[in-house]
């Protein structure tokens, strides 16, 4: 099953790849093609192993598995081009020595990315909660933790070392 899994899930995420990686890409300072090649090829294995990691936490019925599968690519896609845009500009944030500027704008824009991303997640477990039963979503929930922790702020302080 692992096999059909992996060929489905390379197929679907390089259709994904079509609409949503050159708006990524558009991010990054000038690539060379092999640097583009290879972000790609980064991009693609970090969605297709979260993909496949929650979907061996879930015993699916095989035709639970193309529908489940294309609303984690649908999920997981945005996440990590989410990832590749925060990383860009952090690197043109360090480059440019914007320290001022980079405590007060960037709080909002961490907080839209957050609204975002929380969006997504549960945009997708309303999908998936359609498909599975309700002990498969346990497993679900469990699996996805692993893969994408929820982010809770520890006794509400906001962050490590709390409220100093």
């Amino acid at each position: 099953m692992k096999i059909q899994l992996r060929s489905k899930a390379v197929s679907l995420i390089s259709i994904v790849f079509l609409g949503l990686m050159p708006t990524a890409l558009s991010q990054q300072e000038a690539m060379s093609p092999e640097e583009v090649e290879a972000a790609k090829q980064r991009l693609n294995q970090s969605i297709e192993q979260a993909v496949l990691t929650v979907m061996d936490g879930i015993e699916l019925h095989e035709v639970q598995v193309v529908p489940v599968q294309k609303a984690l690519i649908s999920y997981f896609a945005p996440v990590q081009i989410e990832r590749m845009k925060m990383q860009a500009e952090r690197q043109k944030m360090a480059r440019s020595g914007g320290e001022g500027q980079r405590v007060r704008g960037n709080r909002e824009a961490i907080m839209a990315r957050m609204a975002k991303l929380q969006k997504l997640r549960s945009d997708v477990d309303k999908k998936i909660k359609a498909i599975l039963e309700k002990k498969q979503l346990k497993s679900y929930r469990a699996a996805m933790d692993k893969v994408m922790p929820t982010q809770r702020r520890p006794g509400g302080r906001g962050g490590p070392g709390g409220g100093r």
